[in-house]
């Protein structure tokens, strides 16, 4: 994983640069692509990853970086926030796999916002965190089960 991370990362840079030309700004979906795989890549080999400062060195010079980033984390914790209500998780068809995988990517962006130094609402975390405690119990029942077949 760690190598097509790099292939992503480098690949978005090279979008950036694009951009950049252009004399245009990134939007959300720039900052979701590049976050995930800079977080997936943390994640996977740890800090002080040269990638992180190859990531901040391409994101300076945009003006709406932060805003980008911003917007692709409130919607990413909201999807969450929102997914693991009690009324959806008793549903016999609920989706634990998309929720567990769309949370470990939402992870991987907080992990490499945290690396690039970023700010993330104090309230978003704190919900987020909430939003993981409700859901903790479905999740073991969940693992329970597919343990037992």
């Amino acid at each position: 994983m760690s190598d097509s991370n790099r292939k992503l990362i480098e690949e978005n840079l090279a979008d950036l640069q694009r951009l950049a030309r252009k004399k245009q700004q990134p939007n959300r979906f720039h900052a979701r692509e590049l976050l995930t795989a800079l977080g997936e890549l943390i994640l996977a080999e740890g800090e002080g990853l040269p990638e992180v400062e190859l990531v901040r060195a391409a994101v300076t010079p945009f003006e709406h970086w932060e805003k980008a980033v911003a917007e692709e984390l409130s919607l990413a914790c909201t999807e969450h926030i929102q997914g693991v209500d009690p009324r959806y998780l008793d549903l016999p068809n609920y989706d634990f796999e998309y929720l567990v995988a769309a949370r470990e990517r939402l992870e991987a962006r907080l992990t490499a916002v945290d690396a690039l130094g970023l700010e993330v609402s104090e309230d978003l975390l704190n919900r987020v965190a909430e939003a993981d405690r409700v859901v903790e119990p479905y999740l073991r029942e969940q693992r329970g089960e597919l343990g037992a077949n």
